[in-house]
């Protein structure tokens, strides 16, 4: 290529990239393309498109086109470690940790490919693994807030909480604001005096964790709900929406990889009861999925429904749910507000693991009865509180979920028109080790 021409698309690339960094992403897209169309083997062009086509949401698309550029720059670390953060986007974890081996080889000492690969050694469940590579990356770099907070999940997840408390407390150092370590350290300090706890439970660790919380992001609605939940809010009747929001949004990415970790059982209870109640499925019902998440339930749900509907709070959760393909419609609403939008629109409503974020019932149920069809059958689980006599019926618990008793249950659906009521006691999933006891419940709506 003439030297003229190799320096106007070297001035092509760096306007590229500056529109790139300053967020003019249409622009940068649209000057990335015509060096490619001049010169196909330019790899920074070639890795810098495939950047801004994995922050545009095809991670696919992204990894061929950074591959393209290491194949023509073999030690191009900063493409092979951008390839890497695809690779874990698309949950490729062996291929990730791979590249930032790779990264390593080319510099040693490079602490954010040893953080990165914390991360994808922890998903691998390569523990010890994972928190070496992790210690590594704050002994090169102790002022590196997400590689120690990358380290206290190492430690958290291998349940070595005091360390992993430490880990988020240097993270929080750093950076006060940062609230998924504020998160992670209330969490890990809960663990630490659940399993401590000989008698009465005050939790008063736990409670000047989310204090401090607070008092770094006075504005952060989990930090405040869970604190009332630790406390034992009384008026407190349901988890508020942005506490929901937030919660799930985070969770989302890895929402289905940790439940799988809980022995999760719900879907299956669903899927199960819904023999027993429907027979066997002939795609006929129109089916609500109401707080369907990331679309667990669809497979026990779709047989049996003519139309399905997801609804769900949070939009990272509605995202995943949408890659099942299994929906007719996904709406993003909070449920007793969509529920009173829909007359009798459903023949089966389920709420698979979503009720235990309300205490009071009375109006989701109420609203559930109005959108049911003659005949039509609501099905869900709760938790079941744990003790015999409680004469509120639900109770909010340390762990930001509430709990309801089965009369509760039984009273509330019987005061909105529901009869044939069943109840059913199974264990949902573990809970720190243990289980985690609730009900499986159905009812058909009473109407003439």
């Amino acid at each position: 290529m003439p030297v003229k021409a190799a320096g106007n698309i070297e001035k092509k690339f760096t306007q590229a990239l500056s529109l790139h960094r300053q967020g003019s992403t249409t622009e940068a897209r649209k000057l990335y393309r015509s060096i490619l169309k001049s010169e196909p083997h330019h790899p920074e062009a070639l890795h810098f498109l495939g950047f801004l086509t994995h922050q545009s949401g095809d991670s696919e698309g992204a990894s061929k086109l950074i591959r393209r550029s290491i194949e023509l720059r073999p030690d191009y670390a900063d493409a092979i470690k951008n390839l890497g953060n695809v690779l874990a986007e698309l949950e490729q974890f062996e291929q990730s940790a791979d590249c930032y081996r790779k990264v390593i080889e080319l510099n040693p000492e490079d602490p954010t490919a040893f953080s990165n690969l914390c991360v994808a050694l922890r998903r691998l469940n390569r523990l010890g693994e994972a928190i070496e590579a992790g210690q590594t990356a704050v002994r090169l770099y102790p002022d590196y807030m997400i590689a120690w907070y990358n380290l206290g999940n190492a430690y958290k997840v291998s349940r070595q909480y005091k360390k992993a408390v430490e880990s988020y407390e240097k993270a929080i150092k750093l950076d006060p604001k940062f609230s998924p370590a504020h998160d992670s350290r209330c969490q890990s300090i809960f663990r630490l005096e659940k399993k401590g706890f000989l008698s009465r439970k005050t939790w008063k660790r736990s409670i000047k964790a989310y204090q401090h919380w607070l008092e770094c992001e006075p504005d952060s609605p989990v930090a405040q709900f869970m604190l009332s939940a630790i406390t034992g809010d009384e008026e407190l009747t349901r988890a508020p929406d942005d506490v929901i929001r937030t919660m799930f949004d985070h969770f989302a990415p890895n929402f289905e990889r940790r439940l799988g970790q809980l022995e999760y059982r719900v879907p299956a209870l669903i899927g199960s009861t819904l023999k027993r109640t429907h027979g066997e499925p002939r795609a006929a019902l129109r089916v609500l999925d109401g707080g369907c998440g990331t679309g667990l339930c669809e497979p026990v749900l779709k047989p049996y429904a003519s139309h399905l509907t997801g609804v769900d709070l949070s939009a990272g959760m509605l995202a995943h749910a949408a890659r099942t393909q299994g929906y007719d419609m996904l709406v993003e609403s909070e449920l007793t507000t969509y529920l009173a939008q829909q007359a009798r629109e459903f023949d089966l409503a389920v709420f698979s693991d979503t009720l235990c974020y309300f205490g009071d019932l009375k109006e989701v149920i109420q609203a559930s009865a109005g959108a049911l069809r003659k005949g039509g059958v609501i099905l869900f689980s709760v938790e079941k509180i744990p003790w015999k006599n409680d004469a509120k019926g639900f109770r909010l618990h340390p762990h930001g979920r509430y709990s309801h008793s089965q009369s509760y249950v039984e009273h509330t659906l019987a005061a909105a028109g529901f009869g044939d009521v069943e109840t059913v006691e199974e264990t949902l999933r573990l809970e720190i080790g243990s289980d985690v006891a609730g009900l499986i419940v159905s009812a058909k709506i009473r109407r003439a």
